[in-house]
């Protein structure tokens, strides 16, 4: 037989002329084309002669020719022409959602949790807190990272509020004495938003938070997130290194899995595996493997980290580095050629490596990987529509000269207005404090120099301080003085 590789082949078999895919898989043939007086058909290696034969009788009275090709060329050609039907919804497993949006009619306290939960989730409030008083119930929402209080209920049903979001959760209801946390799924119309349930008891009753995490929301952009040009830039070039470790760093709510995300989907992510670890997965990437730890299969960072460098990674996020075995695992990670991106918790860009000296690893090693560090803190963008014009106080106009920025004799303050909902603000914005790691100050970490020397060194060659960038947001109208002073110590 001719010897033929089917990819060079025009394959011209149609739906009706084709041999059926269960014969061709079963028998190793496959039907090339057909006319009027010839069938031409390719063989795979081995293929038993009776098959051979009974292509000929059943093609009778037009000619077979045959011709061969290598048992992975037909492996390869099957596997690439097979179509699966999806699976439907029903046949799956699938979680369990709660429908905000439907109306209970004989349950008062379901209809209550779902327009609490429906509110936050159109006022964009990242968190919810139900907190039981000496004489009512208090409900707050944490927006734009400051808690507000949107309403007052009476403590009479404290208990069945608790046992119905309990009951959402997963979670006890019996149990008034431990804390418990859980997780569930709600659904607002098509969109599915998961949240994070932590249940305390307190001296009035309990204490119930729930952390929203909306996966749909749209993710941002490095540019959106208020960094300055240089900051912007310095970032940017860390992203693009083969290997090393690029750590965000600052207290819970700053932003930093934000900004981990929006540098994750600046990278070349059809040309490179890339995998995150998180506690929950907060915002879904298209393109992006990811996976989220649970503790109570012992699922940690540092387990799954382990076996994720099995999976032949080039870029790795660690959601959070929490003990000093994850930290060494992470380091020798960026040293054997993986970049790796975390969060840890400093003050300051500077203050990583002294953290990491703590937790036990090498000053050479820390030198060897460290890309960068980033600082940041949220800070509330001023409503444009409301703020007033008022004169900067002199203590902060010396502050902006000994920081370099340019100083000016009025800034905003917010007022409030029917547009930001009377707050006086409306969006958050980076403050931002970047460290490059160059040549220098990899020799004064391995010199083990304190962190007053490798800040006056970073500030020399570039770096824009915390409080440098919270005044040039002041100078710049885009934020107040009462704010940067709530994140920033000036």
């Amino acid at each position: 037989m001719e010897r033929i590789d089917l990819k060079k082949i025009d394959f011209a078999g149609v739906e009706g002329k084709s041999y059926s895919r269960e014969f061709m898989s079963r028998n190793g043939v496959i039907k090339l084309d057909e006319t009027e007086n010839l069938v031409k058909v390719a063989v795979a290696d081995g293929t038993n002669k009776n098959v051979i034969s009974f292509i000929e009788g059943y093609h009778i009275p037009k000619k077979v020719s045959f011709f061969s090709v290598s048992k992975a060329d037909f492996a390869s050609f099957i596997g690439e022409t097979t179509t699966i039907e999806p699976m439907s919804e029903h046949k799956g497993v699938q979680e369990e959602k709660h429908a905000l949006d439907t109306i209970t009619h004989d349950a008062p306290i379901v209809n209550i949790i779902n327009a609490i939960c429906i509110d936050a989730i159109h006022m964009e409030a990242s968190d919810i807190h139900i907190e039981t008083q000496a004489d009512f119930i208090q409900i707050r929402y944490r927006i734009d990272g400051v808690l507000q209080i949107v309403k007052k209920l009476e403590k009479s049903i404290a208990s069945s509020i608790s046992n119905r979001i309990k009951i959402m959760a997963g979670l006890n209801t019996m149990e008034q004495r431990l804390p418990q946390d859980g997780r569930m799924t709600v659904g607002v119309g098509e969109e599915n938003i998961d949240l994070r349930v932590s249940v305390i008891p307190t001296t009035n009753g309990e204490s119930i938070v729930m952390r929203i995490f909306n996966k749909s929301a749209k993710l941002l952009s490095l540019e959106e997130l208020g960094f300055n040009k240089n900051d912007l830039q310095r970032i940017q070039n860390c992203g693009t290194q083969p290997y090393g470790l690029i750590l965000l760093t600052g207290p819970t709510g700053s932003g930093k899995t934000t900004t981990l995300h929006a540098l994750l989907a600046t990278l070349a992510i059809n040309e490179l595996k890339i995998v995150t670890i998180e506690d929950p997965v907060e915002q879904l990437i298209p393109g992006i493997n990811q996976v989220q730890i649970n503790e109570d299969i012992n699922l940690s960072f540092e387990g799954m980290l382990r076996r994720v460098l099995r999976q032949d990674p080039n870029v790795i996020m660690v959601g959070e580095i929490r003990d000093a075995v994850t930290a060494e695992l992470a380091l020798r990670s960026a040293l054997t050629g993986h970049l790796i991106l975390s969060t840890l918790h400093t003050n300051d860009s500077v203050s990583v490596i002294a953290r990491l000296e703590d937790m036990g690893l090498e000053p050479y090693l820390i030198a060897a990987v460290l890309r960068c560090a980033v600082a940041q803190r949220l800070v509330r963008k001023v409503c444009p529509h409301c703020a007033k014009k008022a004169p900067i106080p002199q203590k902060i106009q010396t502050l902006m000269k000994k920081h370099k920025v340019e100083a000016k004799n009025t800034m905003l303050i917010a007022t409030g207005c029917e547009t930001c909902g009377h707050t006086g603000y409306h969006g958050r914005t980076v403050i931002g404090e970047t460290l490059v790691i160059d040549q220098t100050i990899e020799e004064m970490i391995i010199r083990q120099k304190s962190s007053a020397e490798i800040s006056k060194y970073a500030e020399t060659a570039g770096m824009n301080s915390l409080a440098s960038d919270a005044l040039r947001k002041l100078a710049d109208s885009i934020t107040t003085l009462s704010e940067i002073e709530r994140e920033v110590i000036l």
